[in-house]
């Protein structure tokens, strides 16, 4: 996940110019280690950040974890659809705002 600041120069499809840059062999795996955080490519992290963007790590969480969390947010999506149109009762809304509270906790700890 990253967290993009309005960049100075547009993003083109096609990136026909290269740079290349020598590291040693700590700074090398430094920039890998901060383009895992941000699950992104090193040549990705190294672009967006000298164009001005903010990059911010993704949490890492384990696979079963993320399938829970996935499935619990499309849950919660169709709720809240049926709520906004009119349709959710005073009790869904409540078990709406109960699974927030509980996936809020879980994340949060």
């Amino acid at each position: 996940m990253t967290k993009r600041m309005e960049s100075p120069v547009p993003h083109p499809r096609r990136r026909p110019n290269r740079v290349h840059v020598r590291f040693t062999s700590e700074e090398y795996e430094h920039l890998h280690r901060q383009a895992r955080l941000a699950n992104v490519k090193p040549a990705t992290l190294l672009r967006e950040l000298s164009l001005g963007s903010c990059l911010t790590p993704v949490p890492q969480l384990p696979k079963e974890v993320f399938r829970a969390i996935r499935s619990f947010g499309g849950n919660l999506n169709q709720l809240a659809r049926q709520a906004n149109m009119g349709n959710g009762s005073p009790k869904q809304v409540e078990s709406l705002r109960s699974s927030v509270d509980d996936l809020l906790r879980v994340l949060l700890h």
